[in-house]
């Protein structure tokens, strides 16, 4: 008996022990299994949950315009509970369904809702200005339990386009081979700054020609002058068909474009005489008249040196203005030696007769 109870014994623990281990493999294949369960429920709620689709917003818009704010999201199967609009970190729009009305407007600088052609997917903010540019942010958010919230945001910028269009000063109509171009580009009060390039016949030109300076701030609203240099040395290159076009471009955005034009021509080098030229001219100009005055000396008299003297003169100005004063002269001084002349042989005639009359006496 005692051995038949000790096998009993022995017999009941193998069963007890069996019993329980199996059981614990039970319970960790459930375990496992319900875990394997909950990650797959949690990756299928996960990509049928609510998300953002597109945020719409107006990168760049003119002043006084009114601007229209998108915002599109997919509930998949959710209930919205609420829908907001933000301007740099500021909500200034808030569209609860279940609320009556449903849309609410918070005021803001710069922002001026229409709220009644404004819904959860669009919201329109009437004759922007200046201070509407910012960020804008929308916000969407839906009901218990879970209250997933998506959000998207873009930048608005307000710009307010020059007058007129960029002004070029420094030019010249003509230029040549070594000379150098020094032109500034002056857009009209803006904002934001126009952005200014230079073109040569069409190209633009390199950048090591261009000299930038910042913009000047004027006005009250703080509009923006932009101006930018131009300065290289000119090649003949540069001159298609003798001309050279310089263009300058003032862009902001696709909202405004407007540019100027001036054309300058290639005026070719002009050879100067060399000095040495004229002198050897002059030297023999004088060598000439120098022997024409000797001619005339060895005729003699002084009719014939008043003469020669006034020919060289003549000879040696070779325009009619200089001429016409020394042609003067000369008939003077040939009528006054003409009268000179006759004076003499009226007193030679006066003494012969004197002489005459004596001997006779």
């Amino acid at each position: 008996m005692p051995i038949r109870m000790t096998k009993t014994k022995v017999f009941n623990h193998f069963t007890y022990s069996s019993e329980s281990s199996m059981l614990t493999s039970a319970v960790a294949a459930i375990g496992v299994k319900w875990i394997f369960l909950c990650s797959c429920f949690t990756l299928f709620d996960t990509s049928l949950s609510l998300s953002m689709t597109e945020v719409r917003i107006p990168k760049h818009i003119l002043r006084y315009e009114n601007a229209v704010l998108g915002c599109k999201y997919d509930l998949d199967g959710e209930s919205l509970y609420s829908v907001k609009w933000y301007k740099d970190g500021f909500e200034f729009y808030r569209y609860v369904p279940r609320d009556m009305p449903p849309g609410q407007v918070f005021p803001l600088p710069g922002v001026d809702v229409e709220l009644l052609n404004s819904t959860d997917n669009l919201v329109v903010l009437r004759r922007v200005s200046l201070q509407s540019t910012g960020r804008y942010r929308c916000e969407v958010s839906g009901e218990a339990p879970s209250f997933q919230t998506v959000s998207g945001h873009e930048d608005m910028i307000v710009v307010v386009t020059p007058k007129h269009g960029p002004i070029l000063t420094g030019g010249r109509p003509r230029y040549s081979s070594e000379d150098t171009v020094r032109m500034n580009c002056t857009s009209g009060p803006s904002k934001p700054a126009c952005h200014l390039s230079w073109l040569i016949n069409g190209i633009h030109v390199n950048r090591t020609f261009l000299r930038q300076y910042d913009p000047v701030i004027v006005g009250r609203d703080g509009l923006e002058v932009a101006r930018v240099g131009l300065e290289f040395r000119v090649r003949r290159k540069y001159f298609k068909h003798s001309d050279m076009k310089v263009k300058c471009v003032s862009r902001i955005s696709s909202l405004y474009w407007q540019s100027s034009e001036e054309t300058a021509t290639y005026e070719k080098p002009q050879k100067i005489p060399v000095l040495e030229s004229r002198e050897t001219v002059v030297t023999k100009s004088r060598l000439r008249d120098k022997a024409f005055g000797d001619n005339q000396l060895k005729d003699g008299g002084s009719s014939s040196a008043a003469k020669s003297s006034a020919m060289l003169l003549l000879l040696s100005l070779p325009t009619l203005e200089a001429i016409l004063p020394l042609l003067f002269e000369f008939l003077c001084q040939y009528c006054q030696f003409n009268i000179n002349e006759r004076q003499r042989g009226h007193r030679t005639l006066a003494y012969h007769g004197y002489c005459n009359y004596s001997d006779g006496r």
